[in-house]
């Protein structure tokens, strides 16, 4: 089980401080006149059932009938007032507000005289109101944490919940019972009863907050919630058709709420260096009108797909098909956008009716709201300074049918024109000798041929169907906007439908059986991500080896197969070399990180890959998704790494809406439900004021006496932790969106162009801060033949030692080390998972 680390922040005593200063200068109270403001002080209008608190930060017209509702108003729309020191005056913060209305200085004085209040009885009674909704707001959140973001199923948060306050209850009532035993008098007895009934009331508060309507309720009205919105497409069948959009300007607005998510779109993480990290360092971030006159301007990352539900009702378990339109702001680094909460929600409809209605109808609420957003923009209030921001479109992901289909080609790979980057032909591709001769599509000649697709034949002739819809935007066409994704192209089409051929061969040759293969891939020792990405048994079927595995098992495979089955094949064989070259292929668009020499070698082995297929299978016809593997160089130049808009992790979000159909067990309003579960979902998992913090999770954690280590041990930690006697030591960590465990190897320097390796021994936290105690082992060499590096283990275990951060490390996966029984060098083996740019 993970221990989690939380890092809240709260109002505290700063927030109360400055409702007292609010609440003394804002309050509104209606008379024969009608609204007016007055300047009372807070024992005037405590108990004044009209009285309205308020604001006026910032002149926030904002008003309340409870003290407690405008400080939780203060805490989610001007929270950095909450840290306005205690000798800071009102003046300091706001201004008074009158609305234009005369001044009612006398009325004030009069409400002031009436008051037979005790002063400070009242601010007593204030903070404990305030006190009281904290705790009421506090038990709400955990119940919907618990909900949402750890996946408690309902009837246990009830379980729990009834628990915690049967425990309240029998607290309140022994402490009571006590402190009536030991008071004297009747007004004390009075005192005692009256707070009882006060906890009484604190309890049923607590009580009300478990209930489904109550918890909606508080999501809505406390934190940012943003509401999808029904549309209608028509009828058919005496039935609406409907899909729901969830408006992207709201919900760009309340993501750049977050100081964090500000921070990063207005500091940008554009590198300084000549590497393409993100696509920011891409040449189309640099030729974009918008992107270049204004780094700010927001970069939206767009997903389509569609995803299967089974319909639990009837009797056949018919499966019913969706279509979901995700996004990503493109201006938060890499490292954070893999997160699932940071990935929004854009609409949800059903697949058949997209088909039926097209796409111009599904996304036109889109492409108006971001019309706007190229033209207007949207303006937030931040720290009362006004910040406006523009944006677009940075690219559109999804598989090749749904690009085709967004991008308004033709959806059919079997057809005439295949490819969305080019003119290649169906035909084309059978001659090995225009690999290198194709006709690259632009955006002047999509224009230009969408004009005279007015018939199929024209269709035909240029692979075009209709002008896409999102071509309407100003900074965004879909002829340099449809990235690819290597995840469908390598893991799912080109690496089983190679590999399949090539153990084919194997096979049919006697250097192997399928037997043996399948016995090789079910003993090998699989560790860490290996372990839980382990490749399923190959298949034998028509006289042909059948590769079928998921995109990450396959990734896997293709990683490992050579220390799997490099000890059986012969150094120098000219199948084993295909599979190099394909593997090598995976390395580099799998790389997080480009430089030129990369891009320029991945473009030669990509050529060379494809010349050898053709010759060692003569009769076989490149694949489409062979082909798209020719534009991969240039996809990187324009987009950056491919690693940063694949789709594997939208995917994953497909499980949310897959998790609830399964757990709800009823189809009927099945958007409505997915929409609203998903948009509560959000606000919850958003509700911290920063969200792009480092989350860290850890297991198998015991403090270490320093003392009890070895010497050199001591040396080393005390040079780094000077003063601390006993240090927290883990098994497992996981930070920067990794899993670090003792015993696995991480790449701690370069030699040359050889990576070198250091074993993590030790993992510290000290300050919610990782440190990795590492030994550095000697590299030999990169074997080709076994596509990885050759390590030689170091000998004594007080060489070499050292401590570093995870920000210190040249790459951000932990990696195991296998051996290979009976190798000569009696050497380890580590494969990587992608190619560096240090390594060119």
């Amino acid at each position: 089980m993970r221990r989690k680390q939380f890092v809240g922040i709260r109002g505290g005593s700063e927030s109360n401080r400055l409702v007292s200063k609010l609440t003394n200068m804002h309050v509104r109270r209606p008379d024969a006149h009608g609204s007016r403001t007055h300047h009372t002080g807070e024992a005037s209008h405590r108990y004044d059932v009209q009285a309205r608190v308020y604001c006026g930060i910032e002149h926030c017209k904002a008003s309340y009938g409870l003290v407690s509702s405008l400080k939780k108003h203060i805490r989610r729309k001007h929270p950095e007032y909450l840290d306005v020191p205690n000798s800071v005056g009102l003046s300091d913060v706001t201004e008074p507000i009158n609305d234009g209305m005369p001044s009612t200085s006398g009325l004030q004085n009069t409400d002031t005289a009436n008051t037979n209040c005790d002063p400070q009885e009242l601010t007593d009674t204030l903070c404990h109101e305030n006190v009281k909704s904290d705790v009421v707001d506090t038990f709400s959140m955990l119940q919907l944490r618990m909900k949402y973001m750890h996946a408690v199923p309902g009837e246990v948060i009830s379980q729990i919940s009834a628990e915690v306050m049967q425990l309240l209850s029998i607290y309140n009532d022994c402490l009571f019972s006590d402190l009536h035993s030991s008071v004297d008098g009747c007004q004390n007895s009075d005192n005692l009863e009256s707070l009882r009934c006060e906890y009484k009331s604190l309890l049923d508060s607590l009580l009300a907050t478990t209930t489904v309507t109550a918890q909606d309720a508080f999501i809505k009205q406390e934190l940012n919630y943003v509401e999808g919105e029904k549309c209608v497409l028509g009828r058919r069948n005496e039935k609406e058709d409907i899909f729901f959009y969830v408006p992207i300007i709201q919900t760009l607005e309340s993501f750049l709420k977050h100081p964090d998510v500000l921070a990063a779109v207005k500091n940008g993480h554009a590198s300084r260096l000549q590497n393409l990290h993100d696509f920011c360092d891409g040449s189309l971030f640099a030729t974009n009108p918008l992107f270049s006159g204004d780094p700010c301007a927001l970069q939206i990352q767009l997903y389509v797909d569609d995803f299967e539900t089974l319909n639990p009702l009837g009797s056949y378990a018919k499966k019913q098909k969706l279509n979901a339109c995700y996004f990503s702001l493109g201006n938060v680094h890499p490292m954070y956008r893999s997160k699932l909460r940071l990935i929004h929600l854009v609409w949800l409809c059903r697949t058949e009716d997209l088909k039926f209605y097209g796409l111009p109808k599904i996304s036109s609420r889109l492409i108006a709201d971001l019309s706007l957003l190229e033209t207007v923009g949207i303006c937030l209030n931040i720290d009362g300074v006004r910040e406006e921001f523009k944006g677009t479109l940075s690219m559109i992901v999804a598989d090749n049918l749904g690009s085709h289909g967004i991008g308004g080609f033709n959806e059919s790979f079997s057809g005439f024109r295949i490819c969305r980057f080019c003119m290649c032909t169906s035909q084309e591709l059978a001659n090995p000798n225009l690999l290198r001769k194709f006709v690259e599509r632009t955006v002047s000649s999509y224009d230009e041929q969408a004009t005279l697709v007015t018939d199929d034949q024209m269709k035909t002739t240029y692979g075009i169907r209709q002008n896409s819809p999102f071509n309407s935007l100003k900074y965004f066409h879909v002829a340099n906007g449809l990235p690819s994704d290597f995840a469908h192209d390598l893991f799912e089409g080109v690496c089983p439908h190679v590999l399949g051929k090539v153990l084919t061969h194997y096979v049919v040759a006697d250097m192997i059986s399928i037997q043996a293969c399948n016995d090789t891939i079910s003993n090998f020792p699989y560790m860490l991500t290996d372990k839980s990405n382990k490749p399923s048994p190959l298949m034998w079927s028509n006289g042909c080896v059948i590769v079928k595995q998921k995109a990450a098992q396959m990734w896997c495979l293709m990683r490992l197969l050579f220390l799997l089955w490099g000890n059986i094949i012969p150094q120098g064989d000219i199948y084993w070399q295909l599979l190099i070259y394909l593997v090598e292929i995976c390395d580099l668009a799998a790389a997080p990180v480009h430089s030129n020499e990369s891009i320029a070698y991945l473009e030669g082995t990509v050529f060379d890959f494809l010349e050898l297929f053709v010759m060692l299978f003569p009769g076989e016809k490149l694949k489409p998704k062979m082909h798209y593997l020719m534009h991969y160089p240039k996809q990187i130049r324009s987009f950056g790494p491919l690693s940063n808009c694949w789709t594997l992790r939208f995917e994953a979000k497909h499980s949310f809406f897959k998790q609830i159909v399964r757990t709800t067990q009823n189809k009927k309003n099945l958007l409505f439900t997915l929409t609203k579960r998903h948009q509560l979902s959000q606000a919850v998992k958003l509700s911290s004021r920063e969200i792009l913090g480092e989350e860290i999770q850890h297991t198998g954690g015991s403090n270490v006496n320093v003392s009890d280590l070895p010497s050199f041990m001591q040396n080393l930690l005390k040079g780094k932790f000077k003063n601390l006697d006993t240090l927290y030591s883990v098994r497992t960590v996981y930070t920067m969106n990794r899993d670090f465990v003792v015993g696995s190897f991480v790449v701690s320097s370069f030699v040359g162009n050889l990576c070198q390796f250091s074993e993590v021994k030790m993992i510290l936290l000290e300050n919610s801060k990782v440190y990795f105690v590492v030994q550095s082992e000697k590299t030999v060499s990169f074997d080709q033949h076994y596509h990885s590096y050759m390590v030689k283990r170091s000998a004594q275990e007080d060489k070499g030692l050292s401590i570093l951060t995870p920000a210190e490390l040249l790459d951000s996966y932990a990696l195991p080390m296998y051996n290979i029984p009976g190798h000569e060098s009696g050497l380890s083996f580590i494969t990587m998972k992608y190619k560096l740019p240090e390594e060119f």
